[in-house]
Formats: structure tokens, sequence, C-alpha cells
């Protein structure tokens, strides 16, 4: 067993080197965190475990040879060997809803890690998009700074406007800087959740669409509320708890049919049963409330921002005609110059702003297309 198990191991880690160097698709990086992420395969294993405890409560049923029936009283320990006490049924029932819960925990942890994937592909190409603008910001903020030192050597301008521009090209190689590490922070996330063993190699990552927004979903949060509480597998796995629970509890309850008798601690142990039974319909219950709050509170963040993005396309619009007329206007004089660069930049910074609000957009409904119970791999959204 252990030989298999070790050559099984080998195989996960041989098949994650052989996505090393290649391009990654996001199809191809879901296909890959599906079937080889570590969290995966534990919640796996878990559920092969239950599913292995649910099986030994089955057999325990089943009639068993001792010892004890050849001695005395061997009617006796025939009739206790044959009859199971009626506690153990519950119990390999309740085993079976147990199995159910774990394969629903193996189906929220596949379905949780899809998400965090997608979501860090887009901030990955969204933040390697901000790095491209942060480098040509830094360029212009050194032309004008360039400028600037002439104008000052020649007293056309006061040390604070020199000292201004100084300051801003500081400001630019901070925040590359702090691009950059945001952009190796999201490829490191990447590698981890797609269990790249060389580090050392950039991720080749393939250009994304925003696509979310045309998926299939629900027209208003209403629908979409009960939509979610109906797929929520976060919902159904507390159903198979209660039901388990329920079922444990009637097994402590007709525990005092015994071949050993009934011990003292019975009626605790019936009221233990009870509250833990109550414990996990309120966990239900918080679970639903919770659902429906996101739900809703999605629905809202997504309209807000669609309007936002109204308001940014206006601005962009005016930044872009406000460089079009600097460049028009633009002469040899320095304060010309700087000017259509002062509107190159705030048109840079109005494109910047357009750009996050859009990757936050698609954020938003990769979170919606999540909470709707939809098909994390196919993007289907359930309708009912």
């Amino acid at each position: 067993m252990k030989k298999i198990m070790g050559f099984v191991l080998m195989l996960g880690l041989f098949s994650t080197q052989l996505y090393a160097g290649e391009q990654y698709s996001l199809e191809k990086a879901k296909e890959q965190v599906a079937n080889n992420n570590i969290q995966v395969s534990i919640a796996y294993e878990q559920y092969v475990q239950v599913k292995s405890e649910e099986q030994a409560k089955t057999l325990q049923l089943l009639p068993t040879l001792s010892v004890d029936m050849l001695v005395l009283n061997y009617q006796y320990t025939i009739l206790r060997t044959i009859v199971p006490e009626p506690s153990r049924f519950f119990e390999a029932s309740a085993q079976k809803d147990l199995a159910l819960a774990a394969n629903d925990n193996r189906t929220i942890v596949k379905k949780n890690l899809l998400e965090d994937l997608e979501k860090t592909f887009f901030l990955f190409q969204f933040h390697k998009e901000m790095i491209a603008s942060f480098n040509k910001e830094a360029q212009i903020t050194n032309e004008i700074a360039a400028r600037s030192k002439e104008a000052f050597d020649l007293g056309a301008i006061d040390f604070s406007a020199y000292y201004a521009t100084q300051r801003n090209v500081v400001s630019a190689k901070t925040q590359k800087v702090n691009g950059n590490e945001l952009l190796q922070s999201e490829e490191y996330a990447l590698k981890l959740i797609l269990q790249v063993k060389d580090n050392t190699d950039t991720l080749d990552l393939e250009a994304l669409k925003f696509y979310n927004e045309s998926l299939d979903f629900p027209a208003t949060a209403q629908e979409a509320v009960t939509i979610a509480v109906n797929n929520s597998k976060e919902v159904e796995q507390f159903d198979h708890l209660i039901d388990a629970a329920n079922k444990q509890k009637k097994g402590v309850a007709v525990s005092w049919i015994s071949w050993g008798g009934v011990g003292f601690d019975y009626f605790s142990r019936v009221s233990i049963a009870k509250t833990e039974v109550n414990k996990i319909e309120l966990n239900k219950k918080k679970a639903v409330l919770g659902i429906q709050n996101q739900v809703a509170a999605q629905y809202a963040q997504i309209q807000s921002q669609k309007e936002k993005m109204g308001y940014q396309d206006q601005l962009l619009t005016m930044a872009q005609d406000d460089y079009s007329k600097a460049l028009t206007s633009q002469s040899d004089l320095l304060n010309s110059f700087i000017n259509t660069k002062k509107a190159e930049l705030s048109l840079m910074y109005a494109q910047r702003e357009s750009s996050k609000l859009k990757y936050e957009l698609e954020l938003q409904f990769i979170k919606l297309k999540r909470l709707l119970g939809a098909n994390m791999m196919t993007n289907v959204v359930p309708r009912t």
C-alpha cells in the first residue's frame, strides 16, 4: 500500500512539472487545480475516510463469530451476536449522511479554489497592464524633470517648481516598485495554487477577455437569492449534517435497549445529542442568511460599479479632449511642453481608473457566479 501511495505522489509531482514553462490558459489552469491541487486531494481523502467509516459501521450490523459462543449461556451469546443493538442501525445510517457531507465539502473546496484562481488570473493581468502604464509615467516624469532642470539652471523657474518635478520622479519610481511587488505576490499565489514547482520561472499566461458579465445571471436580486440558497453546497452540507445528527440522537435515545444495560449518563447523552442538532440547525440558518445577504449586496455593488464606470467614461473623454487640445497648441516653450505632458499624465490616470473599474466589475461577477452555485469549470449558472 505504501508503494502505491508513493507512486501516486510521484506521479502528482511529475504532472505539475509538466506544466512548468508552458503557457497557461484559464481553462488549463482550472483543470490543473481541479485534478491536482493538494487541498482538493486532502478533501477527497477525508471523504474516502468517512466513506470507509460508513462501510465499517454497516459491517458491524452483520453477525460475528466469537469464542464466547462455545462457552455456557451460548444461547444468550448467539442472540447478542446475531441481533445488533438498535442504536447501531442509527449510527450506520448517520455515517452515510456524514459521507455525503464530506463529499459536499470536497466540492466546496474545489469551487473556492477555482474562484480564487480566476480572480488572481484577472488581477495578475490587471497589474501587468498597470506596470506598463507606470513605466510610461516614469518616462514622462523624467522628461519633465530634465526640461525643468534646464529651466532652473537658466533661472527660468524657481526651486520649488524644480523640486516638484524631482519629487514626481521619485514618486513614479516608488509606484513602479509597489506595482512590481503586487505582481510578484499574485504570481507566487498562482504558482502555489497551480503547484508549479519551479518558482524561478515566470508564468506565461494567455491574455484574458472579460466574459463573466455576459453569463446567464438572474435578472433580479430576489430571484438570485432563491437560486443561490437552492444550489449552495454549504447549505446542502448542513442538511446532511442535520440528518446525521438527528439519526445519532435517535440512536442515543434507544441506547437503553442494550445488551449491556443503561448507564447513569443516559439522560446527559440524550441532552447532548439534542443540543448538537440544534447547533447545526442554527449554523445552517446563519449560512442561509449569509448567502442571502451576500447575493443582495453583490447585486447592489454591481449596479453601483456600473454607475461609477459611466461617470469615469465621461472623465476619460474630458481627459482625451484636453490632451488633444494640448498637442494641437504645443510649442517649443517650456510651459507648453510641461502642459502637454501633464495632460498626457492626466489621460493616463483616467485610463488606469477606467481599467481598474472594469476589472473590479469582472471580479464582482466572478464572486456572484460562485455565490449562485455555478459550475466553476463550465461557468454554467443555475436558473432554479
